[in-house]
C-alpha cells in the first residue's frame, strides 16, 4: 500500500495546482481607457464591418460566375 500512496499523493498535488495558480492572481485588471480609446476602437470595428459587404457580395458574385460558366460549358452544342 506504501508504493501506492507517492502516486496518489503526486496526482492528487497536481490537481490541486491549477486552482492554486488561478487564486494567486492579485486581483481583477483595471481598465483606465478612457472614451477616445473606445470611440477609436468603435471607428475601426465600423471601417472593418463596412469592408465585409462589399467583399461579400464580390464573393457571391465570382461563385455566380462560376457556377453559370460551368451550366454554359456543360450545354451541348448544336
Amino acid at each position: 500500500m506504501k508504493s501506492l500512496r507517492t502516486p496518489l499523493a503526486a496526482i492528487a498535488l497536481w490537481l490541486a495546482s491549477p486552482p492554486a495558480a488561478a487564486l494567486a492572481a492579485t486581483g481583477l485588471r483595471e481598465d483606465h481607457s478612457g472614451f477616445l480609446v473606445w470611440a477609436f476602437l468603435g471607428l475601426c470595428a465600423l471601417i472593418v464591418v463596412a469592408q465585409l459587404a462589399p467583399a461579400a457580395l464580390l464573393v457571391v458574385g465570382m461563385i455566380k460566375g462560376l457556377v453559370e460558366s460551368r451550366r454554359t460549358s456543360k450545354a451541348p452544342s448544336p
